[in-house]
């Protein structure tokens, strides 16, 4: 297969060689806050020998620790991209967050950026020796014998310090890369945004979000309710595509924030965190719906695990709106989110219909209304990386570049629907292609599909698309049955 299969072979710089202990090799502001706004946890502690244990960096739950609060890691290499933030497309946030939240840039770089070729030139000006690296600092992430003490993931790769690598111009993901280029190009689209249809189409979801709201309120009819549920299925799933596009970040919040999710912890915890190292430890959706629902493969489940729950999951995807509110408040109380107005509008909701209806009409008005939402979308959301080829530790694990991991970690359905049909499924039936190019707004999706179908051929590589009831079917048996048991998932395998 094009593409080197022998994974992560750079060191990383000044990490493992001796000049290092047990953290920063010069202290620098361990625990401070960026100017992206992303909360860093502080609570170094020292070593005894004059450096400082790099204190844990919280996104959604799950433990990093970046190596530098002042140079960008990619493919083994560090730059300065300081004096780049205000010029930088997708704006400053994203960057800052790449580096202050993660341990390294390098898939989010490779994903990001089609065009890979033009970009990795653009930044080589950027590229800082790795002598005024170690000189600033690089905070060490702990070693595996202290996970009883400190927080973390850990895997054989991790441990052993190598460096995320670039692909090659002959991996198939840098192919594929191209050929997904040339065709946006050619259909007028070369930044991959939305068709006409597409926004049009949003701006009839919202409205009929609105008017579905306002009816229920008005009328306090549970019909309306179920319709209200129905509409922000679609706002979301909208949501869901414009959060990935920066020009469209005002919709974004138009169409999460008010049916009750966060933009704001999406654009970290969606785009730089699941997309990257999805079905991992570091994805913040791994242990989502524990103890309930177990997606996890390598652990075992208890008995009402294995036999009730699994088998429960539309009642349990009710509360899966609240469970995602609840658990994002409580990180931010944490001092790990960031507050923003928009997050009030969930409850000021519900306090109108109670206000107008009563505490058990009006709570029941918005529970209805959630639970259809839940049920509809988290049922999707979850399907696309839980059938039974996604559970596949051992598959993943041995991905020749970090496009192969996705395909082994994602699952699609609905083959070569046209945009408007896979309305019906929210437009996640074509998931796998959102993970490779999520930056392309979903209107491409089934154009790109064909795309990745023939070069998987050609690169005798596996894509897995079946029957929406066969992956339904498949996602309910790996609730119950761990198919990884006791295997140890690496975060950065295909080592892009």
């Amino acid at each position: 297969m094009a593409g080197d299969k022998s994974g992560l072979t750079q060191r990383r710089p000044g990490v493992g060689d001796g000049e290092a202990k047990d953290g920063l090799i010069v202290a620098d502001a361990a625990g401070s806050r960026s100017s992206g706004g992303s909360a860093l946890t502080s609570g170094g502690r020292s070593s005894g020998s004059g450096t400082t244990e790099a204190p844990p960096v919280w996104s959604s739950g799950v433990a990093f620790y970046p190596p530098s609060t002042k140079f960008w890691r990619i493919g083994g290499k560090w730059y300065d991209f300081q004096d780049f933030l205000k010029k930088h497309p997708g704006g400053p946030t994203v960057l800052l967050l790449a580096r202050d939240r993660f341990e390294d840039c390098t898939f989010v770089f490779e994903s990001h950026h089609p065009n890979y070729k033009k970009v990795r030139a653009m930044i080589k000006k950027y590229e800082v020796p790795e002598e005024a690296v170690v000189a600033h600092g690089i905070r060490e992430r702990p070693k595996r014998e202290e996970a009883g003490t400190r927080p973390g993931h850990h895997d054989k790769t991790l441990d052993s310090g190598d460096a995320v690598r670039l692909l090659d111009d002959t991996a198939f993901y840098s192919v594929l890369r191209l050929r997904v280029i040339d065709h946006l190009r050619a259909v007028g689209h070369p930044d991959g945004g939305p068709t006409l249809e597409c926004k049009a189409l949003f701006w009839v979801s919202f409205f009929a979000w609105l008017a579905s709201l306002v009816a229920m309120w008005h009328l306090g009819s549970f019909a309306f309710s179920i319709l209200t549920g129905l509409t922000a299925s679609w706002l979301g799933a909208f949501g869901h595509n414009w959060i990935h596009q920066p020009k469209y970040k005002l919709w974004a919040y138009m169409s999460l924030d008010s049916v009750g999710f966060s933009s704001d912890g999406w654009f970290r915890e969606h785009l730089l965190q699941h997309h990257m190292y999805t079905n991992t430890p570091w994805d913040n959706h791994f242990k989502g719906t524990a103890p309930f629902l177990v997606t996890d493969p390598t652990v075992e489940r208890n008995s009402v695990q294995r036999w009730i729950l699994p088998y429960l999951n539309p009642l349990i995807l009710c509360f899966g709106l609240y469970a995602n509110y609840v658990a994002h408040t409580f990180e931010l109380i944490k001092g790990n989110e960031c507050f923003a107005p928009t997050k009030l509008l969930m409850p000021l909701q519900l306090g109108l219909l109670i206000n107008r209806w009563g505490l058990l009409h009006g709570f029941g008005l918005q529970f209805v209304a959630n639970s259809v939402m839940g049920v509809y979308y988290f049922t999707m959301a979850l399907m696309n990386h839980n059938a039974e080829h996604c559970m596949d530790t051992s598959a993943r694990n041995d991905s020749s570049d970090w496009a192969v991991a996705q395909l082994n970690s994602s699952a699609d359905w609905g083959v070569q629907l046209p945009f408007l049909s896979a309305g019906r499924y929210l437009w996640l039936n074509y998931h796998t292609v959102h993970h490779l190019f999520p930056l392309t707004d979903f209107s491409h999706h089934s154009a790109i599909q064909a795309i990745l179908m023939k070069t998987c051929k050609e690169f005798e590589i596996n894509y897995s698309a079946g029957n929406p009831l066969t992956i339904y079917k498949e996602m309910v048996r790996s609730f119950s049955s761990p198919r990884s048991l006791m295997q140890e998932v690496l975060v950065y395998a295909g080592g892009l």
